[in-house]
């Protein structure tokens, strides 16, 4: 088992995790308190079961898979069951599932009633490694992704790897962007283990050393001003991406692949990356002009007034953030 702390502004945390933790979830949980418990429609019932089991006092609500659910209407029925079983401000959500289930559901908890307890049990990688810390929760609009949220830290994770075994490869490579992403802007170490190394066979490492990352970021920068923004490269022109296809035609890690390439101009960290795209079967190129994303890349939450935010890497292992004007 490993632990990990996150200071926050707003309230501190810890992080669990531990291979077979959704048979020990009674360790962490109040038997006394109401839980509802959020997943999408496509997640294992065994693992609702899980939870069950250890909060018998619990409701469930589901909801369609896939980013299309990260909508106002989404969020509006959510909250109309919240309110029909008169859910009060001691209950405690608990977000179980992907990325998409982590900002609906902490989106409704910082909101509902001013806000409710959220714990995080993620069950995909991309949400072990990454969306299921830091406190960023939101939805979408038609035109840009996670345009509408807040930061709201959850009250704990709990990170069981063994539940990746249940993903498709496709979904667990989407997840390896991700990790990626960490070693282009912050570790050159871990981006040659990603590479010459094999990542499931020592998932409880990866996960970690990832989760560090993290963590330096967040803490530093909680809320997203300057140097936190390091965490999205790839993301611009990845958002973009998803947005431009409404969401349909990509997972939001094989996205972010197509993003990172964009944004790389030095040849030599370009062939690195391209390497290790292929080796976890991303995307590496999209017949759509670039032209076409910039409406989207202008409603980009890094955009200002007079210019955009956007993270390179020219060295691997250091990002930078330069400023460009669209």
């Amino acid at each position: 088992m490993k632990t990990i702390q996150i200071t926050s502004i707003q309230k501190n945390y810890k992080i669990v995790i531990k291979n077979n933790l959704l048979n020990h979830l009674s360790d962490y949980l109040d038997v006394n308190k109401l839980y509802v418990i959020i997943s999408d429609d496509k997640i294992p019932f065994e693992y609702i079961e899980r939870v069950q089991k250890a909060c018998p006092n619990n409701l469930i609500i589901t909801f369609p898979e896939g980013e299309k659910s990260k909508s106002f209407e989404q969020y509006e029925r959510i909250i109309s069951i919240l309110q029909d079983n008169n859910v009060t401000r001691d209950a405690c959500i608990i977000a179980l599932g992907g990325g998409v289930t982590g900002d609906l559901s902490g989106f409704i908890a910082s909101t509902y009633l001013r806000g409710l307890d959220l714990i995080q049990i993620p069950t995909s990688l991309l949400a072990q490694i990454d969306s299921s810390v830091g406190g960023k929760v939101a939805i979408n609009t038609e035109k840009a992704k996670n345009s509408v949220g807040s930061f709201y830290p959850p009250s704990l994770v709990l990170i069981d790897p063994l539940t990746l075994k249940t993903l498709s490869l496709r979904h667990f490579n989407n997840g390896m962007a991700e990790m990626i992403k960490y070693g282009m802007i912050y570790s050159k170490d871990l981006f040659d283990k990603i590479l010459n190394d094999e990542v499931k066979e020592n998932l409880e490492y990866f996960i970690y050393e990832s989760l560090i990352i993290k963590k330096f970021f967040v803490e530093n920068d909680e809320f997203d001003k300057g140097l936190r923004q390091i965490l999205n490269f790839g993301h611009t022109y990845g958002h973009a991406y998803e947005a431009y296809y409404n969401f349909k035609r990509y997972f939001h890690g094989e996205s972010i692949a197509l993003g990172m390439l964009d944004v790389c101009d030095n040849e030599i960290v370009k062939e690195e990356l391209l390497k290790i795209l292929h080796k976890y079967n991303l995307p590496t190129k999209d017949s759509v002009d670039k032209d076409s994303l910039v409406p989207y890349i202008k409603n980009d939450k890094k955009q200002t007034k007079e210019y955009l935010n956007l993270i390179v890497v020219d060295e691997i292992g250091k990002a930078k953030i330069k400023k460009v004007r669209l």
